[in-house]
């Protein structure tokens, strides 16, 4: 892995990748996709999108993609199954997670790895917000600040890290101020010298708020607000290692 960041740094001067942040970070800008609001959504959508985020992490963006849509054709992001009987609807999961994918035409897709964890994060989740009649909507109204309810999500909801989280707040439009730190970020933050060594993931809040407080101050120097800049950021470098593992 080490060797890939290395290489593709190597093979991609950074002038080039700030260049092409740049004009992502253009295009983001001109498209201004409506935000969602979290006020707005119903628990359904809320669950589904916080599920999402616990099925996105480790995995690629595809087969969680993927995945998150296998639960939703089987109506197992809907009330009626996610609050009651734990149980049995971890096992509803469990099973929709380590069935064989495929797309509309047919082909089999990449089924979706550690089922079993996932499924059980899903259930305990579940237990935590929707026991006695609990809401996300509660759980996210109760924090005094965003600090706060990241912290919360990230200590008290299984399946869900300081990224995730940040992640998971921010599509839901909760705050746009934070920064989601996936490998790819945290790879540039190296380039960048925004960090020492690369790094794969920051586990530790306390170690993840400095590191975003960096970056953030960062994308403000640069004249981009973090909500464009790490997702900029994120699809340039995933671009330049995929194109460095093709062509390198």
């Amino acid at each position: 892995m080490r060797e890939v960041i290395d290489m593709a740094f190597n093979h991609v001067s950074l002038p080039a990748i700030e260049n092409a942040i740049r004009e992502v970070c253009y295009a983001l800008d001109e498209k201004k996709p409506q935000a969602s609001s979290w006020e707005r959504m119903t628990e359904d959508e809320l669950w589904r999108e916080l599920v999402a985020c616990i099925l996105g992490s480790r995995v690629r963006f595809e087969v969680a993609h993927s995945a998150v849509e296998r639960l939703e054709r089987m109506r197992l992001l809907c009330e009626s199954r996610r609050s009651l009987h734990f149980d049995h609807y971890e096992q509803d999961v469990l099973e929709a997670l380590s069935g064989e994918c495929f797309t509309q035409s047919g082909l089999a897709k990449q089924r979706y790895p550690f089922f079993r964890s996932r499924a059980n994060q899903i259930r305990r989740a579940a237990e935590r917000l929707y026991t006695d009649h609990g809401t996300i909507r509660g759980f996210l109204g109760t924090a005094c600040d965003v600090q706060e309810t990241r912290r919360r999500l990230a200590s008290e909801i299984s399946g869900l890290g300081p990224k995730q989280a940040s992640l998971f707040l921010r599509n839901i439009g909760y705050t746009s101020h934070v920064a989601v730190l996936d490998v790819h970020v945290l790879t540039y933050m190296s380039w960048v010298g925004l960090s020492d060594l690369p790094l794969k993931s920051v586990s530790s809040v306390r170690k993840y708020e400095t590191m975003e407080d960096a970056f953030i101050e960062h994308s403000y120097t640069l004249g981009y607000k973090p909500d464009r800049f790490d997702l900029a950021v994120w699809i340039v470098v995933k671009v330049a290692k995929e194109e460095y593992r093709t062509w390198g």
